[in-house]
């Protein structure tokens, strides 16, 4: 999720038709009275071949769930009480092949919570066991961080003063965690993401504080080295995701730079070293700005990773990928301004046609926006 200022400070997001061809029109979901959707995800919670949605209501204290219909189209949202939910992970805590979730409550100045909730396997979850953050927890990745084939949990935390930390949790695999080790990282960690990022098969982290990235190596055991920053252009980062750009083995970085409204790309050296950051603005024209989050996959189908970017006013952006981790500039989603307030969008096929769709989470409208691909 975004660090901790970005709930005071959302501005206005606009999606709707498809300037760029890519998407079909806008269909919208309704979660109900006074919901603030912060984050959605996808996951198939079913096991039936179909994707659903999972949202994170931070005010209403509710996470929703969308089940699909594997056709695009979704079913009326439920609902399950979480206080204060602000980030979402799903995974199997419990070994028993039904996806849970992993949940942050946000704490603000108090500590947050991580929170475990079993999968019953029908879309529906009920509450597991709780463990205490440190204040200010924004974000999750989930991975099995020391090999023993057991899910882990790395959450970021605000921490206190100029210090956050990452903490890391040891699952079970009986729907339990082990007590965590923190680690402290410089500024206010938001976002995280884990995926290996020198090439040695274990998990690394990568966590965007302020406008910088900071990258955590596995030593191999589940421990990790202590955290190397890069710049991501300065300002504020907000999110980070993780994939192979250039199709060459080597994971490199998509952070979200929300005060320069730009997104920047990072390249593997191939031992968890990275390039200096390149900055594609997601700026468009007659358009007010703000990037807030980004998604990578391969939209057009040419085998190439693109990026998608939801700005904070005015239309979200599309970069398609040249293949070598570069881009091509930045092409609307959407061509009209018909609602605001989309803070996360997610990535799934949800209508079971091999190609990737979108979802936006509306913060203003309490509402779901989902765009089908027209491949």
């Amino acid at each position: 999720m975004k660090g901790v200022t970005r709930i005071t400070l959302l501005a206005l997001l606009a999606v709707s038709g498809a300037a760029a061809g890519q998407f079909h029109k806008v269909a919208y979901y309704s979660l109900g009275y006074r919901n603030l959707p912060f984050q959605v995800i996808s996951a198939d919670f079913r096991n039936n071949g179909k994707t659903d949605l999972a949202v994170a209501d931070w005010l209403s204290g509710h996470v929703s769930i969308l089940l699909g219909n594997g056709d695009g189209t979704f079913q009326k949202a439920i609902r399950f009480e979480v206080p204060n939910p602000i980030a979402l992970a799903v995974g199997d805590f419990n070994e028993d092949g039904k996806p849970d979730l992993a949940v942050i409550e946000f704490g603000g100045t108090g500590h947050s919570l991580l929170a475990l909730f079993l999968g019953e396997g029908d879309g529906k979850f009920r509450a597991g066991a709780t463990y205490e953050l440190a204040i200010q927890s924004a974000g999750i990745a989930l991975a099995d961080f020391n090999g023993d084939g057991h899910l882990d949990v790395a959450a970021s935390s605000g921490g206190e003063g100029k210090t956050g930390n990452v903490m890391i949790f040891f699952g079970t695999g009986k729907g339990t965690l082990e007590k965590p080790t923190t680690y402290k990282v410089a500024g206010t960690p938001g976002n995280i993401a884990a995926a290996d990022l020198n090439g040695d098969k274990h998990p690394d982290l990568a966590t965007v504080t302020a406008g910088t990235v900071a990258i955590l190596l596995n030593d191999g055991t589940g421990k990790f080295l202590k955290p190397v920053t890069y710049d991501a252009g300065g300002g504020e980062a907000v999110d980070v995701k993780i994939a192979d750009l250039r199709h060459d083995g080597r994971n490199d970085l998509a952070v979200v730079n929300a005060s320069l409204s730009a997104i920047a790309v990072l390249l593997n050296n191939g031992d968890g070293t990275f390039g200096t950051a390149k900055l594609y603005p997601t700026s468009l024209p007659g358009q007010s700005t703000g990037a807030d989050a980004v998604a990578i996959d391969d939209f057009n189908l040419d085998g190439k990773l693109d990026l998608a970017a939801s700005n904070q006013d005015g239309n979200s952006a599309l970069f398609y990928g040249k293949g070598d981790g570069t881009f091509q500039a930045a092409v609307p989603i959407h061509d009209e301004i018909k609602f605001d307030g989309a803070i996360s969008l997610t990535v799934g096929d949800f209508n079971n046609d091999k190609a990737p769709d979108l979802a936006f989470a509306m913060y203003f409208k309490n509402k779901i926006a989902v765009m089908i691909n027209t491949r």
